[in-house]
């Protein structure tokens, strides 16, 4: 059983994973003969999670060859249709459940022992596809991630340069600018820890294929920023209809939001916001997968 992050990274050392996590060092890792990833999750749990119509519409991705499939095939009036989710996995779809780890108490239990490694929040997302590509077309992850083989195969090819620390409110490019860096099938029991910003594409191998992302959400200065916005949407003064001033009451209402502006940003700390940040955003209801 995979309980800690200890067992998820070995045979690397703890300190060693640490030590390419701080300096976004792409790892891979093979199986050396026994999958022992077998019991993070297997396909009869993640597709009874599924059929028991738990997962939220927005947490449910499901695609074929990149492309969303419109839930009218799979669901009616809004509730999810097993049989006709199952007849679309027999003829080849990808199925995506972030945070699967809300859904699977022993995810869960590993993602809460990282976050106390690691001090950041971590959450883990379940990709199954059947028949040819993958889930999502090329892109890059605003987060680093572990991805583990469960069942099956699938190609990973990667692209360099990545991006450097993206987040999500920067729009993503068409296109990656770089070359192939690396194409590797990943086996059952394989072991890849890939950086945010790297571009990426995955293909299926042959048969039914079961990986699971365990994606670092570390805060950025962002963070600062939308915590800052949230308190001064409070404040009388800036919600004064601007439009409606002019000459020398516009001039000094202007005056007076910079100066309060100026205080305002000058009290960030970002030792308070690793305080409670990663506290709030682990029950923010939002998705960067």
């Amino acid at each position: 059983m995979i309980s800690n992050l200890q067992d998820l990274v070995a045979p690397l050392t703890e300190a060693e994973y640490l030590d390419a996590l701080l300096a976004g060092k792409m790892l891979l890792r093979r199986s050396s003969g026994e999958n022992r990833f077998a019991t993070m999750l297997d396909w009869d749990t993640f597709r009874k999670v599924i059929e028991s119509d738990i997962v939220p519409r927005d947490k449910l991705l499901v695609t074929r060859q990149g492309q969303k499939v419109p839930e009218k095939f799979y669901r009616d009036q809004g509730k999810l249709n097993a049989a006709r989710l199952a007849s679309l996995v027999s003829q080849g779809i990808s199925l995506s459940v972030k945070k699967v780890d809300s859904y699977v108490p022993t995810l869960r239990a590993l993602c809460d022992n990282i976050e106390t490694r690691v001090g950041e929040r971590v959450n883990a997302a379940a990709v199954m596809t059947t028949g040819e590509g993958g889930a999502l077309r090329v892109h890059y992850d605003f987060y680093d991630i572990i991805v583990v083989q469960i069942e099956g195969s699938k190609r990973w090819r990667i692209y360099d340069p990545p991006v450097v620390n993206p987040i999500k409110e920067i729009p993503m490019p068409a296109k990656p600018p770089g070359d192939i860096m690396f194409d590797e099938v990943l086996q059952p029991g394989d072991f890849l820890s890939l950086p945010s910003g790297y571009w990426h594409h995955c293909d299926n191998g042959p048969g039914r294929s079961l990986h699971i992302l365990i994606m670092f959400k570390p805060l950025t200065g962002s963070a600062g920023l939308k915590a800052l916005l949230s308190q001064l949407l409070t404040e009388p003064i800036f919600r004064v209809r601007i439009g409606r001033l002019a000459g020398e009451e516009r001039a000094a209402h202007e005056a007076a939001l910079k100066t309060y502006l100026i205080e305002k940003v000058g009290q960030i700390s970002l030792s308070e916001l690793l305080a409670h940040g990663n506290k709030a955003a682990a029950h923010a209801d939002s998705d960067d997968y």
